[in-house]
């Protein structure tokens, strides 16, 4: 029947023939070697990881309208604000924040009425904004842009170029590997073992890629558990293994087979160590009701087993999608941001009671910022963008990088309907991230191959974070 076939075929799908053309067992060889079971027990006891860290790189996947989470207040460029937005400027509720220390056009700016939670982080020294973020190859203005005299990224406004670009942090090249992935390749190369560990609570993302051969894969987990396949292929797994058991002569073959028994041996270490957690915030997170809340209640889960997974760096991919607000002039993204806000919020209180606040970076991101101008309905695709990193260990209570001067349409950063050229790189950011997260100065350069490009808003681990608390 039908669901026999259905069977079979999952099966088939799964076996290392089915994803080679050459033969699996080399006919000469008489005996087969049977591939040996890990040991994925964990010690009853385990020793304290020391020197832990951890980076979670919160996805806006859609575009997030930027410029409506930090608004210029008290000052010239808020007029401009106001007239250039038109219906879609937010003019009263939001919440102050004190720049003056940061070499901005404006001293006082406001943060949207949905991110109260990220507003106390701002005040208590815990949170900065980078301000006008975007990929960039070489620093440039808008008659520059309109020239073509300085290279630009790949498909600008285009969703998923610019999501590649984005997370490579390369922006001519789409289909280079992730900057979390070259991050925690340069960490083990560094450390001469493996000590970094990557996790997606959210799909297969870009970032998490690093060089084949050199880190693990990311484990892909789900808000909600473990699962080493999609539910419907989840009740085969016994089955798969078995296929693979024998170890093959064929390098192709055996890449896959060994590649699908460590992945269902992996899982189960994992389900093993981290399925039976007990967070002191369970109940905040839950309460929250959201998927997002969900991905950082899963990465609180996993940071709170370290020990037993004897993890010394930790990266987690959570995101949160809706943002494509071609249609929204307010309500869609007061929501999404609402979800956000509750969510760093139980996160931060979570990390806060294990201990490790100081030891974990959360940094957000999209694939480029909306339009200043409103086509009626919402906004439309742009460029650069406004993002938060929070964490105990950051130098909070700033906005890095340059928010522009202008935005009305002489603005020298404004290329058309407020889309505004970035001022500020993501290497910019990325930089001193990486050296709190344990990069040398030596191997920045394949971490961020573009660095070199760039001679401001560049900022070190002194500029992002408290000097006594990034080494």
């Amino acid at each position: 029947d039908s669901k026999s076939l259905k069977a079979v075929i999952s099966h088939f799908a799964a076996t290392p023939e089915f994803h080679i053309t050459n033969n699996l067992m080399n006919s000469r060889v008489t005996t087969t070697a049977t591939r040996p079971t890990p040991d994925i027990s964990t010690p009853p006891n385990p020793l304290p990881v020391t020197g832990y860290k951890a980076i979670v790189y919160l996805y806006m996947d859609g575009a997030m309208d930027s410029y409506s989470a930090l608004v210029p207040m008290n000052c010239y460029l808020n007029q401009q604000y106001v007239s250039v937005r038109g219906d879609i400027a937010i003019k009263s509720g939001l919440l102050p924040i004190d720049a003056s220390t940061s070499d901005q056009p404006c001293d006082d700016f406001g943060l949207h009425p949905s991110l109260s939670n990220i507003h106390s982080l701002y005040n208590d020294g815990d949170a900065s904004f980078i301000a006008n973020v975007g990929p960039l190859i070489k620093t440039m203005d808008k008659y520059e842009f309109e020239a073509g005299s300085k290279p630009q990224p790949m498909a600008l406004f285009a969703h998923n170029t610019q999501t590649q670009i984005t997370q490579t942090v390369f922006a001519q090249d789409a289909s280079a590997g992730g900057v979390l992935g070259r991050i925690g390749d340069s960490i083990n190369f560094q450390e001469g073992s493996n000590i970094f560990d990557a996790y997606s609570i959210s799909g297969t993302p870009k970032i998490l890629e690093g060089a084949p051969s050199v880190s693990k894969p990311a484990d892909v987990l789900s808000g909600s558990g473990v699962a080493s396949f999609v539910q419907k292929a989840g009740v085969y797994e016994d089955n798969i293994e078995a296929l693979s058991k024998n170890i093959a002569t064929s390098i192709y073959g055996e890449t896959f087979a060994a590649s699908m028994t460590n992945t269902i041996y992996r899982t189960r270490l994992l389900e093993g160590v981290v399925g039976g957690v007990n967070l002191a915030n369970d109940a905040c997170f839950n309460n929250a009701g959201t998927d997002i809340a969900q991905q950082f209640q899963q990465v609180a889960r996993i940071i709170k087993s370290r020990d037993g997974l004897e993890a010394k760096r930790d990266v987690f991919y959570v995101s949160i999608g809706g943002f494509d607000t071609h249609s929204d002039n307010g309500p869609v993204l007061t929501n999404l941001l609402s979800q956000i806000d509750d969510s760093i919020s139980c996160f931060a209180s979570e990390m806060k009671s294990q201990g490790v606040w100081s030891n974990v970076t959360v940094i957000s991101a999209s694939e480029f910022g909306r339009t200043l101008t409103s086509n009626g309905l919402g906004t439309d695709h742009a460029w650069g963008g406004n993002h938060f990193i929070a964490g105990g260990s950051v130098a909070g209570g700033r906005i890095h990088g340059q928010y522009p001067d202008d935005i009305t349409d002489d603005g020298i950063l404004n290329i058309g309907r407020g889309r505004l050229i970035p001022t500020t790189p993501w290497e910019g950011v990325w930089k001193g991230i990486s050296e709190w997260f344990g990069v040398e100065i030596q191997n920045m350069g394949s971490v961020l191959p573009n660095l070199s490009n760039f001679a401001s808003n560049i900022f070190d681990a002194a500029d992002l974070f408290q000097s006594s608390l990034f080494r």
